[in-house]
């Protein structure tokens, strides 16, 4: 195995049980698997590329280990990547020298938080964040950054957990929606699981997300998650001529069964687009 990849399940699994009590080394080594080949990645990149998005500069915040950003580099995409944890750039450099990437490329991954960006102002025309909000210190300042170093006519992607659910996919587990940290803490210690997780997590939502967002005066919101909801409503709707109600009722029985079984977190996505001042 190379000694990048088994770095990169080592750490996995180390943080997985540090943090949530993970103790199945199969989840680090899978996720391990997905996240090391990048060749072969192309979620995320195929809605990019479908909207023309990839053709500008692109930004990932936080940028993990690197596998967007690798993949996009590999197809000459001008991208960079943010990342705070240590060992997620000393992977990525490990990972640079092992398969002889062009070293150049390490001054593509920043060690930086999103709360702080090192960047001017209108620098990147597309920024993406994937299931890393729910992570930050402070989710407005965060924001306010991403919106600040896009460019005018820029986007901004956000994916996050919505924690007005009833499942918690970090520790795999049901969860109260926005639960109270101190309760939380206890159902973990009966559970026999670390609370030190919590400490890492914020209750992001689309509601507090877009509650941000409504300051700004020069962007569009498009809520890609109501929006094709939205769609399967109106399908079924057609499809079976059914009332509204009836076809909502549907949707959430065929395709969203797995939330309203806390089965799965909902999520957070959507789309901003900047305009001018």
């Amino acid at each position: 195995m190379s000694k990048a990849k088994k770095f990169l399940e080592h750490n996995l699994f180390k943080d997985g049980l540090k943090y949530f009590g993970h103790k199945d080394k199969n989840l680090s080594i899978e996720i391990a698997n997905i996240w090391h080949d990048d060749k072969e990645y192309y979620q995320r990149w195929q809605e990019a590329e479908k909207f023309s998005d990839h053709t500008g500069k692109i930004l990932y915040m936080s940028c993990g280990v690197g596998t967007f950003a690798f993949h996009g580099l590999r197809k000459g995409y001008d991208v960079y990547g943010i990342e705070p944890e240590n060992w997620k750039l000393e992977y990525i450099k490990l990972k640079i020298k092992e398969q002889k990437l062009p070293k150049i490329w390490e001054q593509r991954f920043i060690k930086g938080i999103g709360e702080n960006l090192p960047f001017k102002d209108d620098t990147f025309d597309y920024i993406i964040t994937y299931q890393t909000l729910e992570h930050v210190q402070n989710l407005e300042k965060c924001i306010d950054e991403m919106i600040r170093v896009l460019k005018n006519g820029g986007k901004l992607k956000i994916h996050a957990p919505d924690y007005d659910s009833f499942y918690e996919p970090h520790y795999h587990l049901i969860f109260f929606p926005k639960m109270n940290k101190k309760l939380a803490s206890i159902y973990l210690k009966i559970l026999r699981r670390p609370t030190i997780g919590l400490n890492t997590l914020n209750w992001t939502t689309s509601k507090s997300i877009l509650k941000i967002l409504s300051k700004y005066k020069n962007i569009e919101i498009i809520n890609l998650s109501e929006l094709y909801r939205n769609r399967k409503i109106d399908f079924v709707k057609s499809k079976y001529h059914l009332p509204k109600l009836i076809s909502n009722i549907l949707v959430n029985l065929i395709y969203y069964k797995k939330v309203y079984l806390a089965q799965e977190e909902k999520h957070i996505n959507i789309v901003v687009k900047k305009g001018n001042n």
